[in-house]
């Protein structure tokens, strides 16, 4: 499996013996003379429907235009007090949260209009302008395996391998992690480095075997 990462890399994933139960979301970070924004993306009509999922939606103020070809949306919800803002391509969204409500269009308007949008199957790309004095950073892949675990996938530049020397597998360097919670449960997550990727896997249930059988044979790299 692979995909078009927000910053223009290739996010190439192998080796799983279970099936990815979506396409890849991404967070990360821009940063510019004006300050720092998060944003987001994922497959068109995604944040929609975790909302309706969640029991969200329906309070949400909606409100609805176009712009370069592309449709801008925003939920309005008044019990946080902020509005999620969404720019919806044919195969993918970006959206941001801005505190507020009654918040422009403009305001998201002039945060994308600081790069050059390139939405395609494999993925949309950011790229920042010439003269935008904008960097994209902090960059992190979300996505998760059909009732085993959920896959976190960072450059390893941003989040280095953990202390000692990890076990040989067949993605990197493996350490695993037990964390007992207050109710006894047990949370279990491993973390696979190697020398592109640091990818963190958490499973549903600590015992299952095909848990372990993912963490021994994934293999994420980034190029």
């Amino acid at each position: 499996m692979s995909a078009r990462t927000p910053d223009g890399r290739k996010l190439t994933v192998d080796g799983s013996p279970q099936p990815f139960t979506m396409g890849w979301s991404y967070m990360l970070w821009a940063y510019g003379d004006d300050g720092a924004f998060r944003l987001h993306t994922g497959a068109a009509g995604a944040r929609e429907l975790i909302a309706r999922h969640l029991g969200e939606f329906d309070r949400f103020t909606v409100r609805e235009v176009s712009w370069n070809g592309a449709r801008l949306i925003s939920h309005e919800d008044a019990e946080s007090g902020g509005t999620t803002m969404l720019w919806i391509g044919p195969h993918h969204e970006i959206y941001t949260f801005v505190p507020g409500l009654n918040v422009p269009f403009e305001v998201f308007m002039g945060q994308l209009s600081v790069f050059d949008i390139r939405d395609a199957p494999e993925g949309v790309v950011l790229a920042p302008r010439l003269g935008s004095r904008v960097r994209l950073s902090s960059m992190l892949a979300f996505n998760t395996l059909d009732g085993v675990c959920s896959v976190q996938v960072n450059p390893v530049a941003e989040m280095p391998a953990p202390g000692g020397t990890g076990k040989r597998v067949r993605g990197g360097a493996l350490w695993k992690v037990d964390e007992t919670r207050a109710d006894g449960r047990v949370l279990r997550s491993a973390i696979v480095v190697n020398d592109t990727t640091t990818t963190t896997l958490v499973a549903r249930q600590a015992d299952d075997p095909r848990f372990a059988a993912v963490v021994d044979s994934i293999k994420c790299r980034l190029n």
